[in-house]
């Protein structure tokens, strides 16, 4: 089941967030991230506790996320998709599908970190002069960005204090993406991606953000335990 979603996927999410560097072969303006997809690895820590695992990662522009968490020798241990504001939670082998809206994520799937993606996938304003550069939104928010001297973003912050942090760039094809993403959220959730080279800009089919579910048990996703 997981290597039909290997040809596709998070968070996640490897990222928009290099798309204005300026060492790039090809100028900033025509590159857009429209998917990405990747092996990675997660570390998810929230008030309900800690949890992680190996998978694969689905980005579909603007909002639609898939992760996949494998069991040892490939078989998908549970699914997370997230497709605008709805919310689908999937035990394949126990037939179960927990769904409902970002707002009812509960503490063990990091209330916090799902509704934030979308931030973290967004391109960012250009580099420079400064290092650090602050930004008024379009919703009246104010956002911190720091860049290194090559004009990749390091780090990022709203004015809710939650802040996303990349690291060790590389490049696919001719875009730099990070292969080390960071969200940590005002309430003390983290969420840690480690992407194992990241595909972007391949086709993803919209079918892996919108599975069948005839014969499953269908749940509340306020009701969803952890994975």
């Amino acid at each position: 089941m997981l290597t039909r979603f290997c040809a596709a996927t998070l968070l996640l999410l490897a990222l928009a967030g290099c798309a204005t560097a300026p060492v790039l072969p090809v100028p900033a303006d025509v590159i857009v991230i429209e998917t990405l997809q990747g092996g990675v690895n997660i570390s998810l820590s929230s008030p309900a506790g800690k949890s992680g695992g190996n998978g694969v990662l689905f980005y579909r522009s603007p909002d639609s996320f898939r992760l996949s968490i494998l069991l040892p020798f490939g078989q998908v241990l549970f699914d997370i998709i997230v497709n605008g504001e709805k919310v689908l939670c999937i035990r394949e082998g126990q037939k179960k599908v927990w769904q409902g809206e970002l707002r009812d994520i509960p503490d063990s799937l990091g209330v916090r970190v799902w509704p934030l993606m979308k931030w973290v996938v967004e391109p960012p304003r250009p580099a420079g002069p400064a290092v650090e550069r602050v930004f008024t939104r379009t919703d009246g928010t104010v956002e911190k960005v720091r860049y290194d001297a090559s004009g990749y973003v390091q780090r990022k912050v709203n004015s809710s204090g939650d802040e996303v942090i990349y690291g060790d760039y590389l490049l696919s094809g001719n875009i730099a993406v990070p292969a080390r993403i960071d969200i940590n959220t005002q309430d003390g959730s983290q969420l840690q991606l480690r992407f194992d080279e990241p595909e972007v800009n391949r086709p993803v089919d919209m079918e892996i953000f919108a599975p069948t579910l005839d014969g499953y048990e269908i749940l509340p996703l306020s009701e969803f335990k952890g994975f």
